[in-house]
């Protein structure tokens, strides 16, 4: 949209200007620049939902009046870091950073699902933006931050030209499982033995 404009370093370096700073710190995006993107109405949206009070909020959420405001903050988050990461193809270090903290987040819920439930460090919006959902299977969510690790691993392929590291990780998750469960089915089968051994000792009745 509008893609004559881009060109002018002027508007260029308004545009990045703008993103970063609300992407790192939730700052305002003017309005020129979300009626050229196309964030306008998801914007407005968000602003929207997010001024509802609580009680009334729920309470359309269960009507389906409403739509998640976790799910329009992860839509408008994915294009702002979209158009950013194009426009910018090599980011500063700070933006770097953040999303590196979230790709081990990832990682560390591919490898152990039952991480999604440390309030401290896993928050509702991250689960959002990374479409898992914490009340799947713990193979589901595995498979579902596995996914978003992928994509965004790839991600910072294209913006710092390092190796990828997704087939690296996963290769040594699934190995360490499959030692678990080669341990876990040594330990039963041990288990079995030791319950079904003859008893030794006083004979009964003497």
């Amino acid at each position: 949209m509008h893609e004559r404009f881009e060109p002018d370093e002027k508007w260029l370096r308004e545009v990045t200007d703008c993103l970063y700073w609300s992407l790192m710190y939730d700052w305002d995006i003017p309005k020129h620049i979300r009626d050229h993107y196309g964030l306008t109405e998801d914007y407005r949206l968000y602003h929207q939902l997010n001024a509802m009070k609580n009680d009334e909020y729920r309470q359309k959420r269960l009507l389906g009046e409403i739509p998640d405001v976790l799910e329009i903050d992860a839509r408008l988050t994915h294009r702002a870091e979209e158009l950013f990461e194009r426009l910018c193809p090599h980011p500063p270090v700070e933006y770097l950073d953040k999303l590196n903290t979230e790709l081990e987040r990832l990682g560390q819920i591919a490898a152990i699902p039952e991480s999604v439930h440390d309030i401290l460090h896993v928050h509702p919006g991250f689960l959002a933006k990374y479409g898992i959902d914490k009340n799947a299977s713990a193979t589901e969510r595995s498979c579902q931050a596995e996914k978003a690790y992928r994509e965004l691993d790839a991600r910072f392929v294209r913006m710092t030209g390092r190796r990828p590291y997704a087939d690296e990780l996963f290769a040594t998750i699934r190995s360490k499982r499959e030692d678990s469960r080669i341990e876990n089915r040594t330990r039963q089968a041990q288990r079995a033995i030791l319950r079904n051994l003859p008893t030794k000792g006083r004979k009964f009745g003497i």
